[in-house]
């Protein structure tokens, strides 16, 4: 008697192959970015492994709402026009876009949804602190094996953290030992080509997604000895040196921390005239300042595109509301793997506040790439659930965990 059946489901764009047993065969799949895409940037302890802890992209996801979701709604619900995401992508893009994008507070968004999508947008606004998905805690239920893939670009990239919390947690050895990663220099349900954006990777970048898939199926429902419980657990693709590694967890294992400090003599912008960063300790430091306008808030250079690609930081340097820390040029390979953090002490004269953290890659004749970025809102420095808002003028830690990468 089957205890379960294979069960295939994508969630946010990465696959995931759940398989108990052999003795059924029946593949289902749940479709759940509709409202994974809201969460999946939170890692397991309820973080941000660079996403918007208490914070969301208005430019992916009102257009995700009124474009991909809302279309059908209005048609099943008898209401006007767009009823199909090509007429809706059309009215975004050549009429309404800056409209919805201008509109303060996000929260008036509800008016403008269909029932059903209204309902929930509203919830998900005003509890930016809810976590629906406790995966964290659900570990231990998963009997089967997994397959995942994501990208250094993905902004649900959160969802890396599954591979070390499936090697601890799951129920069975199976489910523990076989669950795979393969992370690649792509964004959201990346296709294995060699170029993100402007920035090719090389050949050796690419790589056959239906290949892999298709050898996972074989070996799990088949049963055809082509040596997938022998690859790695994580397979990674380094975008410095341009070459795939592999590891036995996400992050690996063994990596040696380098703690970098910040200097400035006080004006960290623009930034030809920036702060240093480097390994030595600080000693009598003076303090950095900016004027943070909420009306002209800082473009996050993510684009109108819905999937995130790498940014060329060059298109802000010209503002004031950021500090500049370089490091001398690299007279040596510097790797850095796994999840960089940010431990800031700043004040603040607002009661709450977002802190953004941006790992650039700093070519002085050339562009400066975003590698990787975090987040902190004031209020949620200590934990999602808990707001604690700031005093004026007082001096807090605030600790920014970014994004994953391999550079």
């Amino acid at each position: 008697m089957a205890r379960g059946a294979p069960v295939l489901q994508r969630a946010g764009g990465h696959l995931r192959q759940f398989l108990q047993c052999l003795d059924a065969v029946a593949v289902g799949t749940v479709a759940s970015s509709y409202l994974g895409g809201d969460v999946c940037g939170h890692d397991s302890t309820g973080t941000h492994g660079g996403g918007l802890g208490g914070g969301f992209r208005p430019g992916r996801r009102i257009r995700w709402w009124l474009t991909t979701i809302a279309p059908d709604l209005r048609r099943r619900q008898g209401l006007p026009k767009p009823h199909t995401p090509a007429q809706a992508q059309e009215i975004w893009a050549n009429l309404e876009q800056g409209r919805w994008l201008g509109l303060l507070p996000w929260i008036k968004i509800v008016d403008y949804l269909p029932q059903h999508l209204a309902e929930f947008v509203e919830d998900w606004l005003r509890h930016p602190n809810r976590r629906p998905w406790r995966l964290d805690e659900v570990h231990q239920e998963i009997e089967v094996p997994n397959l995942d893939f994501s990208g250094w670009y993905d902004h649900c990239g959160g969802t890396m953290a599954n591979l070390k919390l499936m090697q601890q947690h799951a129920r069975t050895d199976a489910a523990r030992d076989q669950t795979k990663l393969i992370i690649t220099p792509d964004n959201h349900g990346g296709t294995g080509k060699r170029k993100l954006g402007e920035i090719d990777y090389g050949p050796q970048a690419e790589f056959d997604k239906n290949d892999i898939m298709l050898r996972w199926f074989d070996y799990w429902l088949r049963g055809v000895a082509n040596g997938m419980d022998r690859e790695p657990a994580c397979k990674y693709f380094v975008m410095g040196s341009l070459e795939w590694k592999s590891a036995d967890t996400w992050p690996p294992d063994g990596i040696i921390g380098t703690t970098y400090y910040l200097h400035s003599n006080g004006v960290a912008n623009p930034i030809n005239s920036s702060g240093t960063l480097n390994t030595e300790a600080p000693a009598l430091e003076v303090t950095d300042s900016y004027t943070y306008d909420p009306v002209d808030p800082m473009p996050t250079l993510w684009g109108c595109d819905l999937f995130t690609l790498p940014s060329n930081r060059r298109l802000v340097e010209h503002r004031p509301d950021i500090l500049y820390y370089l490091t001398p040029a690299l007279v040596e390979e510097v790797e850095i793997v796994g999840y960089p953090k940010v431990v800031l002490y700043a004040s603040s004269s607002a009661v709450d506040t977002d802190f953004f953290a941006r790992l650039v890659d700093n070519d002085p004749k050339g562009p400066a790439i975003e590698v990787c970025y975090g987040m902190v809102r004031a209020r949620h420095r200590n934990s999602l659930e808990v707001e604690e808002l700031i005093e004026s003028g007082t001096v807090y830690e605030f600790r920014i965990k970014l994004g994953p990468t391999a550079c």
